[in-house]
């Protein structure tokens, strides 16, 4: 047997091998069903949906947007020796603000954020007196972003004067950006807490209605204020299309939510269903450009006051599709609905 086993372990083993996998990729081959459903609520990064949270004031300058927001404290971590610690967050006074300035390219790959230092210098508009001088550190939340923002103590019931002053761009250049970004950007504006330390006269953001993931696609549906659309034809005239009475502005983020994380997929039909009882009827939303939220589709819509229940229908997303993408994202039309109340006027 020894003598056997040593003349022929050499196709001993291999036939092993064999006929072990062999059932294995039999029953792969007849399972797989690449039209199959496929629901990929509980793969991929957590859901968090977009922040569309009109910014305090908003500029171009030096060939960049620049955002500048003051929010509530939020909760914010540093790293420490490969660990999280929390360094900030709580509040009792209710006097801290979490101020943050966005720094996004507006000249060559339009949207992207763009690395650089921001120092930000806050005075009290009455005294003079400096509340906050400091370096806006690096800060990463979700839904946010990449942007620069710390909190920091402003007290209630006071107008303030800030400066922001933005570095050029820290980055090697490659040919073609090598004249870009260059001078140092100052920035400047003021802003009044009130006495419960509310910002006075900001504008109204849109607001999250909800979000859901299914076939590879994250999708949130949010609303606002009504805003004036303007539409473009061939020959670059430029029409305004204002909202009429009872109008909400409603906007869905369409984001890939399985090959290229949360980047915002074009070329889809969207459409909303409202329902109100026995009422329904749809809308069809158009994509929309706008210098705060970016791409997204969108529509002015009048509902009465009641309850409605909203679908977001997704569909459309013929486009082709490179190996890895053909599978994973949506080949048929996906949906989502929500309770959305319309208070008497």
């Amino acid at each position: 047997m020894r003598e056997f086993l040593r003349k022929y372990a050499i196709y001993i083993f291999p036939a092993v091998f064999v006929v072990v996998l062999t059932p294995v990729l039999i029953m792969a081959i007849v399972s797989f069903d690449p039209g199959g459903d496929c629901s990929c609520e509980t793969t991929g990064p957590a859901l968090v949906p977009h922040t569309h949270g009109a910014a305090l004031t908003s500029t171009v300058k030096g060939d960049m947007q620049l955002l500048m927001n003051v929010t509530p404290a939020a909760q914010l971590y540093q790293i420490v020796d490969g660990k999280l610690e929390l360094c900030s967050g709580d509040d009792a006074t209710g006097e801290m603000k979490h101020v943050t300035v966005d720094v996004i390219d507006a000249r060559l790959a339009v949207g992207e954020w763009l690395p650089v230092t921001v120092d930000l210098v806050i005075r009290d508009a009455a005294s003079g007196a400096i509340v906050v001088e400091a370096a806006a550190p690096a800060t990463y939340s979700p839904g946010h972003g990449y942007h620069f923002g710390d909190n920091y103590r402003l007290p209630n019931d006071a107008t303030y004067d800030w400066v922001a002053t933005i570095s050029p761009v820290q980055a090697l250049r490659q040919e073609g950006a090598q004249n870009v970004w260059l001078e140092t950007v100052e920035w400047e504006g003021s802003f009044t807490l009130d006495a419960e330390g509310n910002i006075v006269d900001k504008p109204a953001g849109l607001q999250v209605i909800g979000d859901f993931a299914e076939e590879g696609l994250h999708v949130t549906l949010s609303e606002g204020e009504p805003v004036a659309l303007y539409g473009v034809e061939d020959s670059g005239t430029v029409l305004a299309s204002e909202a009429g009475p009872d109008s909400r502005y409603f906007a869905v983020d369409v984001t890939d939510h399985a090959v290229n994380y949360e980047e915002k997929l074009p070329g889809a039909v969207v459409t909303l269903i409202f329902e109100r009882g026995g009422e329904s009827f749809e809308v069809v939303l158009d994509p929309v450009i706008s210098p705060i939220y970016g791409f997204h589709y969108g529509a002015n819509v009048a509902l009465g006051p009641g309850e409605w229940q909203i679908t977001v229908r997704v569909e459309g997303m013929d486009f082709l599709r490179h190996a890895g993408a053909a599978v994973t994202l949506a080949r048929k039309a996906v949906s989502g609905s929500f309770a959305y109340t319309v208070a008497q006027s």
